[in-house]
């Protein structure tokens, strides 16, 4: 059995449990859509738009008026009436207004949603991949102690044997203490990283203890013109910015129109008794009436209203243009970042990795025979350790580079 496998049960003895809980990135991002509570709250506003354009439809309620009169009836018998009268009001042009802009207000509630899980799936990934990376650390430091304390052991025996002196001895027992500590440490860093996890699924107490997958490079080529395009017809926040202009230009609408006055329409009927009085009388009778009141525009629209909606109109088409020019920007460096972490990750293989090991191996070998010094073993394995960090981290940040342009392209 090699080291790395040794390390590699090390690993699974110190994240298992009773009830060990591993999770995958597709369960991941389900749980994020199921159970995450600041992603649903989001969600909610788009069944708001839908509620509200549903709402814009209604008109007022109509009107209705009841009378009584007496006469002096029981005076000079002028007799009584009553009256009932139901109205209505027409909102002129109102109506289809308001339902304009609350579907208008849906899309861009719709689109300022998508903008909402775009981000929110983005760094949710950048999270999982940061504890993959803690994932590694803790593997990579798991391999390093079990070679201090292979080291350690073997020099208390050789100490025995009079071999080495005292302070080898103890030099390998105190790195094998700051190795442990090290260890603890990971270990810590990996389990917080599964906290903020299971807080991202919604499930704070779900008990990740482990998580699926590894640190890799992409194998993703992009080219920056398809990518500038696909941000343009993709980028939902440039959606939103779109939407919020028609959105400026229907609310414009809707203010002119609100300002005028509605026609009334109006149904009545009277009843009136009989008339007894001897100067002038007269029969009971039912009377009936229709009346419409119409507005007379004699005064025109406010200024100020019309200038107020033209000026926000201008203003969602300069934040649609900041937009737009932003997400050039953004892409494009994003595709430097990449481009310039997948280089960097070529400075690192297989062979770079095999050398340092062999390094490290070889002078565990010579120090056993006591042809090289304990500094030179605890050297060549600090560099061993660290070109392997260096690596990892580099893995990392090349797929956190991949969600970043992806992030930008809105892919």
């Amino acid at each position: 059995m090699n080291k790395r496998t040794l390390s590699s049960l090390v690993l699974v003895l110190l994240v298992s449990g009773a009830q060990a809980q591993s999770l995958s990135y597709k369960t991941y991002i389900d749980s994020i859509r199921n159970h995450n509570a600041a992603y649903r709250a989001e969600k909610l506003n788009v069944a708001i738009g839908q509620a509200e354009l549903t709402a814009a439809h209604a008109t007022d309620d109509p009107t209705l008026s009841l009378e009584y009169g007496n006469n002096s009836d029981w005076a000079i018998a002028m007799g009584q009436s009553a009256s009932v009268e139901i109205s209505k009001s027409l909102p002129v042009g109102k109506l289809a207004a308001r339902v304009a802009v609350a579907r208008q207000q849906m899309k861009v509630s719709e689109a300022s949603f998508d903008d909402y899980w775009r981000n929110l799936k983005a760094d949710a990934t950048i999270d999982f991949y940061a504890a993959l990376l803690a994932k590694e650390l803790l593997l990579i430091d798991s391999q390093a102690y079990l070679n201090i304390a292979v080291l350690a052991s073997s020099d208390s025996l050789r100490f025995v044997r009079g071999e080495i002196s005292e302070i080898d001895m103890l030099q390998s027992r105190l790195e094998q203490y700051r190795a442990q500590q090290e260890l603890n440490s990971k270990q810590t860093e990996f389990f917080n990283a599964l906290v903020l996890l299971d807080e991202r699924c919604g499930s704070p107490d779900r008990g990740t203890r482990n998580i699926e997958g590894s640190l890799e490079v992409p194998v993703q080529v992009f080219s920056l013109p398809r990518l500038l395009d696909q941000a343009m017809a993709n980028r939902s926040d440039l959606m939103a910015a779109e939407e919020s202009v028609l959105l400026a230009q229907q609310e414009n609408k809707l203010a002119l129109r609100e300002r005028r006055s509605d026609i009334e329409l109006a149904l009545g009927a009277n009843y009136n008794t009989r008339v007894l009085n001897e100067e002038a009388p007269a029969p009971q009778f039912v009377g009936y009436s229709v009346g419409v009141t119409i507005p007379l525009p004699t005064t025109s629209v406010n200024a100020g209203v019309r200038k107020a909606g033209t000026l926000r109109q201008q203003q969602a088409q300069m934040q649609s243009q900041s937009v737009r020019s932003a997400i050039h920007g953004e892409v494009t460096r994003a595709y430097n970042v990449y481009q310039a972490s997948l280089q960097r990750a070529k400075a690192y293989n297989d062979i770079l990795m095999v050398n340092a090991q062999q390094v490290l191996e070889g002078k565990l070998y010579a120090y056993q025979r006591g042809d090289t010094s304990l500094l030179e073993v605890l050297t060549a394995q600090h560099t061993f350790n660290e070109i392997q960090e260096e690596y990892a981290t580099c893995l990392y940040n090349c797929m956190v580079a991949l969600v970043e342009l992806e992030r930008s392209a809105g892919l």
